[in-house]
């Protein structure tokens, strides 16, 4: 060398001649930002793994125009003796409430629905009915509810803001788990894991008749989880356990008789545990566990008629 100093991007050798120095590092900023500039005018301004870019879904309006509900305030106690009847009014207003799969349903709702529904979305992402504890996977992964405080009144408020007539309850993915609960594990199935799922249920069925709607508690569907991309959480065992599904929708049908005046257990697509064209399609379910727009419409396909069959104010 003859006294001139090199420059290697994007680090420039140190010297007193300030003036190169400067010229290195705009050469250095200039080659970093290039294919940073191209990166960003390629990529989407936002990517969004749980909202269906796909072409829109139509949901059949006409296959439930002529549901019939009871008449308000009629019943009957004899067989023989039918009881009065009438058309459902239409749209009925719901507000769907629960964890993200709630949310990704009320988010991919079919091109048409308004004909028979207006959908509110109350759903509160990543939280069940719980405040407290975490849930504890084999994978290993663990996710704290601590955040969720407050869950039951926000169910409340978005029930009010739609003046829902019914509010329809999905979840079920945080709640196939063990619970981790001030320094002990609550396994799955257990009495003690059972009841906390039961009084966060009540308190869920609570908040939302306080503001007159009638209370459906949807089917939990068979989960097939993946690996995808943009899944915040990975593809949990637990969630593919049919088992641990079938024992929580045995205590939502439980929790619906108990609470016979105001609340409906109401099944959901059977699809996702029966075929496995549906229930392993990533065009139903993106990760195997929240819908897309063809999952959406599965679901409301499947529980439109019971929903309308609800006798509401």
């Amino acid at each position: 060398m003859t006294g001139v100093q090199t420059c290697a991007l994007p680090i420039c050798h140190q010297r007193r001649d300030w003036r190169l120095i400067a010229g290195c590092v705009a050469v250095s900023a200039l080659a970093l930002s290039l294919p940073l500039i191209g990166y960003f005018r390629s990529a989407p301004s936002s990517f969004d793994a749980g909202l269906d870019p796909g072409a829109d879904v139509v949901f059949n309006t006409a296959a439930f125009s002529n549901t019939t509900v009871p008449v308000s305030g009629v019943s009957s106690t004899s067989s023989t003796v039918a009881t009065p009847t009438t058309l459902a009014r239409l749209p009925r207003r719901l507000v769907i409430v629960g964890d993200s799969t709630a949310g990704a349903v009320a988010r991919n709702k079919p091109k048409g629905l308004e004909g028979t529904f207006t959908v509110t979305n109350g759903a509160v992402e990543g939280c069940s009915v719980y405040s407290s504890g975490s849930a504890v996977s084999s994978y290993p992964f663990t996710r704290s509810f601590k955040e969720c405080a407050g869950w039951d009144t926000k169910w409340a408020a978005s029930a009010t803001k739609a003046h829902a007539q019914v509010a329809v309850v999905m979840l079920g993915a945080w709640d196939v788990f063990d619970v981790k609960l001030d320094g002990a594990v609550l396994p799955f199935g257990s009495a003690a894991n059972d009841q906390r799922f039961k009084d966060g249920i009540q308190r869920g069925i609570d908040a939302l008749s306080a503001t007159g709607a009638k209370v459906a508690l949807l089917e939990i569907p068979c989960m097939r989880p993946v690996h995808s991309k943009g899944a915040g959480v990975p593809p949990l065992p637990e969630r593919g356990d049919d088992q641990r599904v079938a024992h929580l929708n045995d205590l939502l049908r439980a929790m619906a008789s108990a609470n016979s005046a105001t609340t409906t257990f109401v099944k959901g697509p059977q699809e996702y545990c029966t075929d496995p064209t549906i229930s392993t399609s990533l065009a139903y379910r993106w990760d195997g566990v929240h819908a897309y727009k063809p999952g959406s419409n599965l679901t409301f396909e499947a529980m439109a008629a019971q929903l309308l069959r609800i006798p509401v104010g």
